[in-house]
């Protein structure tokens, strides 16, 4: 009987001294999800602004499927004081890291008008000034980095993409007049891209910018404005814009006044459909949500010492190459791509290498 007893001790100690260390290492593999909560201030369905925030999600959540992030995304509708609610939220939560956009400075002004900090906070597009920043850490919040795309280089591409569409032949220099349908310009975002075009067309003497107007990001806006400047305009050939849904109203104005086929019109977003209807469309940033929290795990990892805030020259001019990668936004079909491979630093998180794993 005590011979039976000490077998048994002996196969519990044994099954304890293989079972937990097995238990343990499994833990170690399979760590809980990190929270990460993103205040998108786009819409969660259809908008006059363009699909882009929607389709920032769909890449954001494809990573964080593949990533172990438990990604939860509030939707602020394009209506501000909803933003602020909703990140005044996300300061109460228990999530790890908070995302956020700075349209308009709402953001910063919400921070520093709060009386709750958070130890993580991310910015993505739009962030506040260095200024602002160290004005929030004095606070207590903790800004663990921004990722940034280089509106400037989208503005100036744009508009190198349209005065090629007017290439003369050899010796022969002829004269091109451009309407530019600026962005909201309260935002970051479209004074820099309106910089980048005049930077370009300033250094182009057969090239004229003949108007600027803001067409507040919007389809509808554009297209009422359009009516008016294309009859007022006549003469004029190339139609910069600072993203697709205004070149898309643009479009649809120079559709019903018969004028498009004499036009070029160029916008940036690579919205769906624009392939169909515009003559250039500069994109890539939709991409950097998913960049962004590929970037947060190498920092939880330990394989980076930090983010930083990092400005990224990712746009580029649509053309069938990037068909798989656009497709794949647009379809929902991002699961294709094994976004922990980049994590771990096997390959580089760009347009040309996702659109590889596109590319069978």
């Amino acid at each position: 009987m005590i011979f039976s007893i000490k077998k048994v001790l002996i196969f519990i100690v044994l099954a304890l001294a293989i079972y937990l260390p097995l238990t343990i290492a499994l833990e170690q593999e399979t760590p809980h999800p990190l929270k990460v909560t993103f205040v998108n201030p786009g819409s969660s369905g259809l908008n006059p602004t363009g699909n882009f925030w929607l389709n920032v999600s769909k890449v954001m959540n494809a990573v964080a499927q593949d990533t172990n992030i438990d990604l939860n995304i509030l939707y602020a509708e394009r209506n501000h004081i909803l933003m602020k609610q909703l990140t005044k939220q996300a300061l109460e939560s228990d999530t790890d890291y908070i995302i956020l956009v700075d349209e308009k400075r709402v953001i910063t002004e919400v921070l520093l008008n709060s009386t709750k900090t958070h130890p993580n906070i991310l910015f993505l597009l739009n962030s506040p000034t260095q200024l602002e920043i160290n004005r929030l850490s004095a606070k207590g919040f903790g800004i663990k980095g921004a990722i940034l795309p280089d509106n400037y280089q989208a503005g100036k591409e744009l508009a190198r993409e349209l005065v090629q569409l007017t290439q003369s032949p050899a010796g022969v220099t002829e004269s091109f007049s451009m309407l530019a349908f600026l962005g909201d310009v309260a935002t970051n975002a479209a004074l820099e891209r309106e910089q980048g075009l005049l930077s370009y067309t300033n250094r182009l003497s057969h090239i004229k910018v003949i108007d600027k107007v803001d067409a507040q990001w919007s389809k509808k806006r554009a297209h009422e404005l359009a009516r008016g400047l294309l009859r007022r305009y006549r003469n004029v050939e190339l139609i910069w814009c600072a993203n697709d849904a205004i070149a898309f109203g643009v479009n649809q104005a120079a559709i019903e006044l018969g004028v498009r086929e004499k036009l070029k019109i160029g916008g940036i977003n690579w919205d769906h459909g624009h392939e169909d209807k515009l003559d250039v469309s500069i994109g890539g940033h939709v991409l950097l949500g998913g960049y962004l929290l590929i970037e947060l795990q190498k920092y939880q990892h330990s394989l980076v010492n930090y983010i930083g805030t990092q400005k990224v020259a990712i746009f580029r001019p649509y053309n069938d190459t990037f068909e798989p990668i656009y497709k794949a936004i647009h379809d929902d079909n991002l699961n294709q791509i094994d976004f922990s491979q980049f994590v771990n630093q096997k390959k580089n998180y760009t347009i040309m290498t996702l659109n590889k794993e596109l590319n069978f």
